[in-house]
């Protein structure tokens, strides 16, 4: 599995955070962080991070932690992933700190146009039974996440890794639009990585788009353990 060790990870590096948090005299602020259940959806190790973010900057210290600990923080990718940091911090905010579960969005997250690829995995993540029944989020180590998992230095991420019910790791592969063949090269990518990783010798690939193209059809139809979908969106009225 991917770890915290340098400077130049890609995700914020917890174990470089909390010390540092307390060395700035921010040491309780950072063990509540730390020891915090809390969830935004599927969200846990990534809300702790975008705590982290909201914490760093308040104090002005967010520089001197890419600086010293992060430097991927301080490329154009970083501040990407800074800034989907902090939208993932505001949405946390707006929920009164508090989880979000399939009870409390599920229907109408049913009913929103997924006008970004965001807005799909998110739900999904917390759908995935949607797909398949028993379907369910790889269970990933204390800093990681099964959402956006990433597979090797480059910033290439899985949207959600998931595990089937007879175990079997599962890429899940989102398109907000149409579902090109390319598609299946990318992840076929991440196949390969994850049977490294997981020393594995079976993992399924599903991907989902709004429109699969014929193209993507063809270049699949002969690939085992690989599923795709189609989704719908639909819409609901309530008469105040």
């Amino acid at each position: 599995m991917p770890n915290e060790t340098n400077a130049d990870t890609l995700a914020l590096p917890l174990t470089q955070a909390y010390p540092f948090l307390a060395s700035a005299g921010l040491g309780n602020e950072a063990e509540v962080i730390r020891a915090s259940k809390d969830q935004l959806g599927s969200y846990t190790t990534t809300l702790k991070r975008a705590r982290i973010i909201s914490l760093l900057t308040s104090n002005n210290l967010l520089d001197q932690f890419v600086t010293n600990h992060w430097h991927f923080g301080a490329t154009d990718k970083g501040k990407r992933e800074i800034k989907r940091l902090v939208n993932i911090y505001d949405r946390w905010i707006k929920t009164g700190g508090k989880d979000i579960d399939e009870g409390d969005n599920s229907d109408e997250d049913a009913g929103t146009e997924f006008a970004l690829e965001t807005h799909l995995r998110d739900y999904l993540a917390e759908n995935l039974a949607a797909l398949e029944p028993g379907m369910t989020l790889w269970p990933v180590g204390q800093d990681q996440d099964a959402v956006e998992f990433s597979v090797d230095k480059n910033n290439h991420r899985i949207d959600i890794l998931a595990r089937d019910s007879a175990g079997t790791p599962t890429v899940i592969e989102l398109k907000v639009s149409r579902g090109y063949e390319k598609t299946i090269g990318q992840t076929l990518y991440y196949r390969t990585k994850i049977k490294e990783m997981l020393k594995v010798g079976k993992v399924r690939i599903i991907i989902v788009a709004r429109e699969i193209s014929p193209e993507l059809k063809a270049a699949t139809a002969d690939l085992p353990d690989v599923s795709l979908f189609e989704y719908r969106l639909t819409m609901s009225l309530t008469k105040l």
